[in-house]
């Protein structure tokens, strides 16, 4: 694809979306339009490509993330920017214990840590953790979860983890995984509900497929039951993705009265925790500009 027509298409694919896209989550957008081949060369030329065109300015560079590198800066020029920072964390980072509400606990798992913070746009709204767990997760990471799936659901409450991998051989298997140590290691009952890649919304989105890699000692039977192509999450419409989850999540909530309550105290704890920032502003003798 030549350069500047690869430019007009990217731009057109990242002005339909409000959200940052992710180098593969824009590839199979190209993809589906049939304007590139769903191939590695392909993905390899489309990543060059895009190196210089935000090197040039020629693409928005702030539009396309890689969320799998994530460096935060935590350090202040002074006591009042530490005070805006948490002023502005209390939007982001403070929040009720929503689940505490519900007869069931909640998370949402996701084996690419690329597309978590995806997924977290679809869950904002209820509170919920998404967990990124980047493939067979680790004996530490799954015993830090169950610990916390154990706080939460604490008196007997059930667990659902909502769980989102590739439809191949390893990812299927991945749930299977998830469910039977989750079961192992925390105190109460615990679901793993894979809500995506299913083979039947494979169809149903037509998604592009990628060759099964025969390397993979589970691919056998995967490609007993499916054949030779497997699919990925990132093929997903971003979008879909985003309703698929937040609809997922938001049937789990029964007692609507109890979420509401909860609520409603989360907004009087936040402007609380302003108002004492506003103490601490008039303490160290900076302008009072804050919530307070």
């Amino acid at each position: 694809m030549k350069y500047l027509d690869l430019v007009n298409a990217v731009q057109q694919i990242l002005s339909g979306y409000t959200m940052t896209l992710t180098l593969r989550q824009v590839y199979y957008r190209l993809v589906v339009a049939g304007l590139i081949a769903n191939t590695r060369s392909e993905y390899t030329q489309l990543s060059s490509q895009l190196v210089k065109a935000r090197e040039e300015g020629d693409v928005d560079g702030s539009r396309i993330v890689d969320r799998s590198r994530g460096i935060e800066d935590m350090s202040f020029d002074s006591p009042e920017s530490f005070i805006e920072a948490c002023e502005a964390a209390l939007e982001r980072q403070y929040v009720r214990r929503f689940w505490d509400s519900q007869p069931v606990y909640c998370e949402v798992w996701v084996d690419k840590d690329a597309l978590s913070q995806v997924l977290a746009q679809a869950v904002y709204p209820f509170n919920t953790i998404v967990a990124p767990s980047r493939g067979y997760s680790s004996y530490s990471y799954l015993s830090a979860a169950a610990g916390r799936i154990n706080r939460h659901g604490s008196g007997g409450k059930r667990a659902v983890i909502f769980y989102f991998t590739d439809h191949d051989p390893s990812g299927l298997d991945m749930s299977r995984d998830l469910q039977d140590r989750l079961a192992k290691y925390c105190s109460g009952e615990v679901e793993v509900r894979r809500v995506a890649l299913t083979y039947e919304q494979v169809k149903h989105y037509n998604l592009v497929p990628n060759p099964v890699k025969l390397a993979d000692l589970r691919s056998n039977g995967y490609v007993k039951q499916y054949g030779e192509q497997c699919w990925e999450l990132d093929a997903i419409e971003p979008t879909e993705l985003i309703r698929l989850c937040g609809l997922a999540v938001e049937a789990l909530i029964t007692d609507r009265g109890a979420w509401l309550a909860i609520k409603e105290q989360d907004k009087a704890d936040r402007q609380a925790l302003l108002e004492q920032m506003g103490v601490a502003r008039r303490a160290l003798g900076l302008p009072n500009d804050g919530g307070a």
